[in-house]
């Protein structure tokens, strides 16, 4: 009486576990299924995958297995051995491999995924890259416009706070994403790290508002300025500027000067918009006054004359 080499069908050995064993068979039972496989010998080949499986996952069969074989030896099966008690019914039909493996392994069926198990199973092996760190980073204007290296500190998968350094590039808008590749959590089976994104919170400022790729400023002037123009001095970042204002300026009229703005992608500057408001001071001397009242006078002629 001489038994099949189970372990050399599952392509395993004695001292293979349970896990290593269900593996193969799993590799194995796909690729010599009868609705899969129809090279000759291939259902034959099956049905042993199936029956070394079944004995070799059963502690009690596996080691009665073991005994008789090394008392024995590898061979062909006696068909009254103890050992072929293992029926198989094999039919054709999309579901019948499902079925099958759920009947062999011991997977329950519930209505959802039928190889979710088995899936489960290979899922371990495969590389896994870990999860993204995603944190936020808060910028100044100015840090911004010229861009600056800053320090951050993120709590990491197991292994505590780290501190790295981040670039923050020229030009960098609010809500932009700094991706800083492997430095998140680490993988898993062997996977890629994942990434460190930093969302980018751009501060407001107390006296440049950013639209688009443009400065927008609100400045205050004089009645006087706004009926005969004049010059306007700012400081914009690191430069001084004197910016011509034209006559007969209205009250929320906007003045732009080209390419003083913000940083754009290109290196290219937007524009810088100031928005004017008339503003009457609260303190004028005796002959501030009386030119007031005589501009009053003029303005009402001008009226009678209409």
């Amino acid at each position: 009486m001489k038994y099949k080499n189970y372990y050399e069908i599952l392509e395993v050995n004695r001292k293979s576990s349970d896990q290593d064993i269900k593996l193969n068979f799993r590799r194995l039972a796909k690729e010599y299924h009868p609705d899969k496989n129809k090279e000759p010998g291939a259902e034959e080949k099956f049905k042993d995958i199936n029956e070394a499986y079944a004995v070799l996952t059963d502690a009690e069969k596996r080691r009665k297995y073991d005994r008789q074989v090394a008392k024995y030896g590898y061979g062909f099966a006696n068909i009254e051995s103890g050992l072929q008690d293992v029926k198989y019914e094999f039919k054709s039909g999309a579901n019948v491999f499902n079925d099958l493996l759920n009947q062999i392994l011991g997977f329950k069926k519930d209505g959802s995924d039928t190889n979710s198990d088995i899936d489960n199973v290979e899922r371990k092996q495969k590389p896994i890259k870990g999860t993204d760190i995603v944190t936020h980073l808060d910028v100044t204007l100015e840090e911004g416009f010229f861009g600056v290296e800053k320090k951050i500190a993120i709590k990491a998968y197991k292994t505590g706070m780290k501190t790295f350094s981040v670039k923050v590039p020229v030009g960098i808008k609010n809500g932009d994403k700094i991706r800083l590749a492997a430095l998140g959590n680490p993988g898993k089976n062997g996977g890629k790290n994942g990434d460190l994104i930093i969302h980018v919170k751009l501060l407001e400022d107390s006296e440049f508002k950013i639209v688009g790729s443009d400065f927008l400023k609100e400045i205050n002037i004089t009645p006087a300025v706004a009926a005969l123009g004049g010059k306007y001095k700012l400081q914009v970042m690191d430069e001084k500027l004197f910016v011509s204002l034209p006559k007969h300026l209205r009250d929320g009229e906007i003045v732009t000067v080209p390419n003083k703005g913000y940083v754009k992608e290109d290196g290219q500057r937007g524009d810088l918009n100031l928005k004017v408001h008339i503003d009457l001071p609260t303190d004028i001397s005796e002959r501030e006054e009386k030119l007031y009242e005589q501009l009053l006078k003029i303005e009402r002629k001008r009226e009678e004359l209409n």
